[in-house]
């Protein structure tokens, strides 16, 4: 365990394994409040003690170490007492998008494998009424019945057992989002969660700035962030408020109490807070940390969110499932307007080599050339379970090639340019979706664009517009391409504009280009 460390009254630490996470914070403040849902308030005793419960409940149910159990609901409280308990027992809990389709959760259960199954019963009866699907042994979240995993866990003497988890153990595998390909499940090793939690006390990361302050949890525990945050937070001593799933309003209604709060949103997230508070002409200044990732923030948005939450110091991660969430982080300071790293990801954590590499030579590129992102860390997940073509190809001679688009700048900053398979080539030009998408978002009646390149007889590819505006405002196809001619190259600019009400995307708020793609 890494020496504790102390900011203000907060006892700040890390440990070997997650479930000494509960353990410890039991052992020194056993009386201190852990968890909010919904009316109930769990110290860390009472949280160690269900943990020690939901450990007893998986035994009494068959599990053994490295079995797996698929978790599909939204943000619930045994969630966090089940992956405790899990860990505990050497068990991998394994979240699954409750989102996707029937059949697509279908899919990743049978490639799980899992020896439980527990679900929310509103998301349970589609999977199961899936042509094929084999349910393996199941329980039901909330419902009160003979196969009530609540009620079976409570039942349960609170004993821990002798398993003790080791640092090389897989603990959790979650799935990939998607968005370029079928579902893969990642698969991470306690030794992943220690690593990138160290890297993000030397980096001075969510350090606590009030005695009272709390983290707010909105995020959906099957996304890396949604699992990291809480742990973060309770190796700050703080206390975690945890939503059952995001809400603009109720967010908002939150932060009108005197309670600093302490949150971690997509650039989607926030742009859904900010104009719900300003529909209802409420504050957002009891935001006293902010930070953010899994999608680019448009810069005109970041403006919006720091004047909006003027007490928050703003933190960028930038990272995937595969890095445990960690690559690089921009600090609230580089986040100031007029510095040309605030639309940067920042500057590779501590323990982390990030380079950007020729995707076809695997060379190393000066700074200001783009290529793909490739890193090397001890927080790089063991594999894809049961993916071992897949696995080889991401992890490379111990480099992760991330499948991003990037580039660095003199100082070491990390720009990420796109994904590589978003590229659209036109004509022999490389063009990146994203260049256009952030000159778009400069545009007062555009609330959020994305560019796709479709099919073209002469260049191959040509980039196409979904353009969602902003309520009330007037827009139109040429007023769009007028918009972008004096901001990037005539042969970026979109030969088509679709206009939307919405883009759609993934819980975990990116874009989903395959979507549009098919239309």
């Amino acid at each position: 365990m890494a020496a504790d460390a102390m900011a203000g009254t907060r006892r700040i630490f890390n440990t070997e394994t997650l479930a000494e996470i509960i353990e410890e914070q039991a052992k020194y403040l056993p009386e201190e409040p852990a968890l909010l849902f919904e009316g109930r308030t769990w110290t860390y005793a009472e949280m160690d003690e269900r943990s020690n419960q939901a450990a007893a409940a998986l035994r009494a149910l068959g599990l053994k170490p490295g079995d797996r159990v698929c978790w599909l609901a939204r943000n619930v409280a045994t969630f966090w007492h089940t992956l405790f308990g899990a860990a505990k027992t050497g068990v991998v809990l394994t979240p699954v998008n409750w989102r996707l389709a029937p059949a697509e959760v279908a899919g990743i259960v049978k490639d799980a494998g899992p020896k439980l199954l527990v679900a929310e019963k509103m998301f349970l009866d589609p999977v199961e009424a899936t042509d094929g699907f084999s349910a393996p042994q199941t329980m039901i979240l909330e419902d009160g019945g003979p196969h009530c995993f609540d009620a079976f866990v409570d039942a349960q003497a609170p004993a821990r057992g002798d398993h003790k988890s080791g640092y090389d153990d897989p603990v959790v595998q979650l799935y990939t989002s998607g968005t370029t390909g079928l579902p893969k499940g990642v698969v991470l090793p306690n030794r992943c969660y220690y690593e990138v939690g160290e890297a993000g006390l030397e980096a001075g990361v969510l350090q606590p700035r009030y005695d009272n302050e709390r983290l707010l949890h909105a995020l959906p525990h099957f996304h890396i962030a949604g699992v990291n945050f809480g742990l973060m937070g309770w190796s700050r001593s703080m206390p975690v408020i945890q939503h059952r799933q995001f809400d603009p309003l109720q967010i908002v209604k939150d932060a009108q109490g005197e309670t600093p709060l302490n949150a971690f949103f997509v650039p989607a997230m926030i742009m859904m807070v900010l104009e719900a508070a300003k529909a209802g002409g409420a504050s957002l200044e009891k935001f006293v940390s902010v930070s953010y990732g899994a999608a680019p923030m448009p810069e005109p948005l970041l403006d919006a969110a720091m004047k909006a939450m003027p007490d928050a110091t703003f933190t960028q991660f930038y990272g995937m499932t595969e890095t445990t969430g960690g690559v690089t982080t921009l600090h609230h300071g580089d986040h100031a307007p007029g510095l040309a790293q605030r639309v940067s990801a920042g500057r590779p954590l501590p323990g982390c080599e990030a380079t950007v590499r020729n995707p076809a030579t695997g060379e190393i590129l000066p700074p200001g050339e783009t290529g793909e992102v490739v890193v090397r860390s001890n927080f790089v997940m063991d594999g894809y379970w049961g993916n071992a073509d897949a696995t080889q190809n991401a992890i490379r001679d111990g480099w992760y090639w991330s499948g991003d688009a990037g580039k660095f700048d003199e100082a070491g900053f990390l720009y990420i340019v796109d994904r590589i398979k978003d590229m659209i080539i036109s004509g022999g030009e490389n063009i990146y979706p994203a260049e256009i998408e952030n000159a778009l978002a400069e545009h007062p009646a555009v609330l959020e664009a994305a560019i796709v390149g479709m099919p073209d007889e002469k260049w191959g590819e040509v980039p196409r517009a979904f353009v969602a505006k902003r309520a009330g405002q007037e827009l139109t196809e040429e007023g769009v391409v007028d918009f972008l001619r004096d901001r990037i190259a005539s042969f970026k600019l979109p030969r088509r504009v679709e206009f939307v009400d919405f883009l759609p995307r993934n819980p975990s708020g990116k874009i989903l280009k395959t979507e549009l793609r098919k239309r």
